[in-house]
């Protein structure tokens, strides 16, 4: 906590010292206009941040740049109240990790405005990006499907008319470290311009198989984009693109801890292996891959219409494959070798919406939408299953997910007094389900599972709003509050069935959002400050389990119970002096689970806690165990997170600029289980990273040597109980980013 402290005092003395000084008279009209004029588009259209009623975080293409910040993975390292790890993110504490393809997110991802259906759609790299909106609270009242707990907003560079440019910034590093992208904007005519771009992303393997020597938890990607914009009237805008990525990936995880006197002691000791935090050994005989592919094609027309009116239609097809196989027994030996999941996502959407001219007392928003996806995808377990005689079992899955949404949308703006406004919006939303199911066992291969084949749907229409009150009580101080009602929609568990009688359906997801926030410019607009204060209430939370009835234990996704989440979150930006920059930001989450249903707990593995929930039968079956998580604080979560930056620049002569920048995250300890096992608490731990540079002071280039986790700190992204091993014994999922690393970057303009 002293760290905490120190860490919140050093805020509290920047701003102090923003007013201390003045502000300096001649600090930069365009340093203002940096922090008080960013454009985001969290309702639709584009307004400034500042006049924007929802706590939302910014991080512009320069910042992405500066900190190397390559995914969505890594804003974690930025914003507070955003997290992410190796089953998924998360907005304020709450997020949906499952391995069931009918289950939405609950922190939704828009790629320049079109919904991506499923979460794998969203793990490529960031290049030629003007900025990463994340909106916290429930958003899917405008933003298509999903998005009940948070979005994360990605716009990319449109292409410029009449204006040829190049751009290229080469990133390298340590241990392969390979990050970089080249953009090229051409004008076609006086009416049309095509931007490309294209990306590698690389980084050896951080953990080493003592097996055979392969490396495992790096990445090889590559991706390309074309944007075509034609402007054949005044009044008409058309922009096309088109996009692919591919990325080869091998995630797993590494011995944490073990139990000196269990079989997996000797199994590790036989290897070389020596479980710690600080292990980045393993020893399997299995394959260990994860490939993707995506691609998609969006068009987007905007027409201006008469009385300042806009009328857009955005119409999006994409298609995603994931392949992937893992040991999962964490063994070199054959329990669990081969866990293969194949799978093939389609999707299709459209939207058509009105928007108001800006600045008018009246300001609106309204429109439909329609989206379909559609998923296929086999899971294929085969191992020896610890069976005799050396055969193998088998357990696969053949599913077919359809999904198909319509909603009607709109929400308003009005202006009672010139410091008073009202805000209301809602949003109609019908879905359908379907699954076909089918559960068997490939021949030659002995049944670890009973043959289960069916065909369910589930139809859900739904009515979400939110209403609250905007408030100007100084030039450049703003208040709102809110109450908004969210949605995400039914699913299915598709992971593991026992039998074709037990339903599978997965009900909606229920928020209920209240949201207290100010957002004020101080100092003649030279520093802003934004405060928010929110609760929220998830009703049947989705939630992923595993279950111990199935052999091997498979993961379910059930209406787990509520979900409750509070706290308080700030950003500061400000300019001390002429070139100095500094920007802090903190969250408090104190997040709960309500009336939960038991989660399924191994006895072995989790020796506390673990009751017995339904009975077995002697001999035949065993009995199930279950951990009752109400009331205690949600898995995954940290009280409090901050983040601080300072970014410096000055000229120094003959046409250059000097740049330096250094950049701190710090986050509170938390547990990673939701059986609070003390074997899964992750302490505290702060991420700090620097660049120094030079280059031209008309941005035609720079060149700069960066630093990432320079105090080299093993932070686990992931942490918890080993499969297939025993009590005392646990592993954890270490990034690219829990390795310090050194690097160069070259920016270069034309």
């Amino acid at each position: 906590m002293s760290r905490m402290k120190t860490a919140l005092a050093l805020g509290v003395s920047l701003t102090a010292l923003a007013s201390g000084q003045a502000m300096a008279q001649d600090a930069k009209h365009d340093e203002a206009m940096m922090i008080t004029e960013v454009v985001v588009t969290a309702q639709k259209r584009e307004e400034k941040l500042q006049d924007v009623p929802i706590a939302v975080s910014v991080v512009g293409e320069t910042d992405l740049q500066r900190r190397n910040i390559g995914n969505i993975d890594q804003l974690k390292l930025v914003v507070p109240s955003f997290e992410s790890t190796s089953f998924g993110v998360s907005v304020r504490g709450v997020g949906t990790s499952t391995f069931s393809t009918s289950i939405e997110p609950t922190v939704s991802t828009v790629l320049d405005g079109v919904v991506l259906g499923r979460p794998e759609m969203a793990l490529g790299s960031f290049y030629d990006v003007a900025r990463v909106e994340i909106l916290r609270g429930p958003q899917g009242m405008l933003f298509g499907k999903n998005a009940s707990a948070g979005l994360v907003n990605i716009t990319t560079n449109a292409p410029k008319l009449n204006k040829t440019e190049a751009l290229a910034n080469i990133n390298v590093g340590q241990d392969g470290y390979h990050k970089s992208d080249a953009t090229l904007n051409l004008p076609v005519g006086e009416n049309a311009a095509i931007r490309l771009g294209a990306y590698v992303n690389k980084l050896d393997g951080v953990l080493h198989n003592k097996f055979d020597g392969r490396r495992f938890n790096g990445n090889d990607e590559w991706g390309t984009r074309a944007k075509l914009l034609w402007r054949p009237t005044d009044t008409v805008d058309v922009l096309v693109t088109a996009d692919y990525s591919k990325q080869d990936q091998s995630i797993t995880w590494s011995p944490y801890k073990v139990n000196p006197t269990g079989a997996l002691a000797l199994v590790y000791a036989g290897c070389g292996v020596k479980a710690s935090p600080e292990n980045t050994d393993l020893c399997i005989d299995g394959p260990q891959y994860k490939d993707r592919e995506n691609y998609g094609l969006v068009a987007e027309v905007n027409w201006s219409l008469p009385g300042g009116q806009t009328l857009t239609s955005i119409t999006a097809g994409r298609r995603a494959f994931d392949l992937s196989n893992g040991d999962s027994d964490s063994l070199p030996v054959n329990i669990l070798n081969d866990n293969i999941s194949n799978q093939d996502l389609r999707q299709i959407s459209q939207e058509l919406r009105l928007s108001s001219p800006t600045g008018g007392r009246l300001e609106y928003v309204a429109g439909l939408y329609f989206y379909r996806q559609k998923t296929n995808q086999t899971t294929d377990q085969t191992g020896s299953f610890g069976l005799p005689f050396g055969l193998k079992g088998n357990s696969t899955i053949n599913s077919l997910v359809e999904t198909t949404s319509y909603a009607a949308f709109g929400q308003a703006h009005f202006d009672l007094t010139e410091k008073l406004a009202l805000i209301g919006g809602a949003r109609l939303t019908h879905d359908k389900v379907s699954l076909d199911f089918n559960q068997f066992t490939r021949a030659g291969y002995v049944a670890i599972n009973p043959t289960v084949r069916f065909d369910d749907s589930a139809t859900e229409t739904n009515f979400s709003w939110r209403i609250g009150a905007q408030y100007q009580f100084a030039q450049r101080t703003m208040g709102y509050a809110t109450v908004s009602r969210g949605y995400k929609g039914p699913g299915f568990n598709q992971t593991g069935v026992s039998n074709a009688t037990t339903s599978q359906e997965v009900g909606p997801e229920i928020p209920t959002s209240y949201e207290l926030g100010v957002k004020t410019g101080l100092l003649g607009g030279l520093a802003v400050v934004n405060v928010a204060a929110f609760s929220t209430k998830f009703e049947d939370y989705q939630a992923q389990t595993v279950d111990f009835t199935l052999t091997p234990p498979a993961f379910r996704t059930i209406n787990a119970g509520d979900l409750k989440t509070k706290g308080v979150e700030a950003d500061l930006s400000a300019y001390l002096a002429p070139g100095l920059m500094v920007s802090a930001a903190v969250a408090y989450i104190d997040a709960k689970y309500g009336d939960f249903a038991p989660i399924s707990c191994d006895p072995v593995v989790t020796p506390t806690g673990c009751v017995v929930i339904a009975p077995g039968i002697p001999g035949l079956k065993p009995p199930l165990y279950g951990y009752d998580a109400s009331g205690q604080r949600l898995s995954g979560v940290s009280k409090w997170k901050t983040s601080f930056a300072a970014v410096y620049s000055r000229p120094i002569g003959h046409g250059l600029e000097f740049n330096a920048s250094a950049d701190y995250g710090w986050r509170d300890g938390y547990n990673a289980s939701a059986t609070r096992d003390p074997n899964t608490y992750i302490k505290s731990y702060g991420i700090l990273g620097a660049t120094i540079g030079i280059g031209s002071e008309d941005d035609r280039w720079k060149l700069a040597v960066w630093g990432k986790n320079l105090t080299d700190k093993r932070f686990p992204s992931s942490l918890f109980g080993t499969p297939f091993a025993g009590a005392g014994d646990y592993s954890q999922v270490l990034t690219g980013d829990a390795f310090r690393r050194y690097g160069v970057t070259l920016n270069l303009r034309y």
